[in-house]
């Protein structure tokens, strides 16, 4: 078999060794659900880089029989992506029904092309799939994509992580914009995905490095498990409460778990065990009541008089208008802005009597 070989292809083929790797450990060798969500996402990514190097090396050509192959899977790239950050917050996985319709589709789609005669697959490439139906793969895919950015953005408690959805978010804006300029200025026989063939691939290789940096595998999964079956002493709750309260960490909107961990001098593990154990509840979840007693401290003052609601919850240390929304309306029943009705409401009642 020969196989075409340039500094392109060999960076495809090193991604792809280094995403299956990455994928193999993060789904043998952790027991954290959000390695597990970020394996998927993984395993699909280098999928489509498989894909993309039988292409550009002519093992597609030689070897007509492969021509689509299921390889495609792009339309669980944003609901996993989605669950991926989800959980990494500690929070509940769930997925609407629908999220799941449009990938069962896509895999559906490719393994009945696989199975058809060469003749036939030619023909759907000519006149079906090169006209048309790789747009709707392509801009499904990236409309998903975007909307479990826009989804993810509220549970991204760390800088690095907001960071990446934000390039993300504006890499697949232009993705979206790119294959109209090139289909307007470039010859027909140039690829008009260009852009999204140079990327992935590096995207797949960035992921792979989270994954280990970030996942630590058995090591920290086995201390953490060690640590969570320790218990919590006073003077543990009191460090914990003495940096949110007395020093205001919560009003700092990049307040992550290893910054309160650096700031009271212990690890990362041993917080979360304490927040955990001795308070029952996440990080994100303690945080958060923290700044929504603030915020509702600040209502019952009248500060929203003089501030608006939106400003008042960026000083109590939330990051977004979309965050804040969601945790007030999750904490108290109520929106924001019902919230502040009902407490002058209340108040006029015991003013009256």
């Amino acid at each position: 078999m020969n196989v075409y070989l340039d500094l392109s292809n060999l960076f495809n083929l090193f991604c792809i060794v280094q995403g299956l790797t990455t994928t193999a450990l993060l789904f043998y060798r952790t027991e954290s659900p959000a390695n597990k969500w970020l394996a998927w996402l993984m395993a699909g990514l280098t999928l489509q880089v498989i894909d993309y190097f039988l292409t550009r090396s002519g093992v597609y050509w030689t070897h007509k029989w492969l021509y689509f192959l299921p390889l495609f899977y792009s339309w669980s790239f944003g609901p996993l992506l989605y669950t991926y950050v989800r959980a990494r917050a500690g929070q509940a996985v769930s997925w609407p029904w629908w999220w799941y319709m449009p990938v069962l589709i896509q895999g559906l789609f490719y393994l009945i092309l696989t199975i058809q005669p060469f003749d036939n697959k030619a023909w759907f490439w000519i006149h079906v799939h090169k006209p048309f139906t790789r747009y709707i793969d392509y801009y499904g895919a990236s409309a998903l994509l975007l909307y479990a950015i826009y989804r993810s953005r509220p549970f991204a408690t760390d800088r690095w992580l907001r960071l990446l959805l934000n390039g993300l978010g504006i890499f697949y804006v232009i993705a979206v914009i790119e294959p109209l300029f090139n289909h307007a200025y470039l010859p027909d026989n140039w690829p008009k995905f260009y852009l999204t063939y140079q990327v992935l691939p590096l995207f797949v290789y960035a992921l792979a490095l989270i994954g280990l940096l970030y996942g630590r595998f058995g090591k920290t999964e086995r201390l953490s498990s060690t640590l969570t079956q320790q218990p919590v002493t006073p003077h543990q709750r009191d460090q914990v409460l003495w940096a949110i309260q007395q020093q205001h960490l919560y009003k700092d909107p990049d307040l992550s778990l290893a910054a309160l961990a650096k700031y009271i001098g212990e690890s990362p593990n041993v917080v979360s065990r304490i927040i955990n154990n001795g308070f029952n509840q996440s990080f994100n979840e303690l945080i958060n009541a923290y700044r929504i007693e603030e915020v509702k401290r600040r209502m019952a003052a009248g500060d929203a008089d003089r501030v608006t609601i939106l400003g008042i919850a960026l000083e109590a240390g939330f990051a977004s208008k979309t965050t804040f929304n969601r945790v007030f309306k999750e904490t108290t029943g109520y929106t924001p802005k019902e919230y502040v009705k009902m407490s002058q409401i209340t108040l006029r009642d015991d003013a009256a009597t």
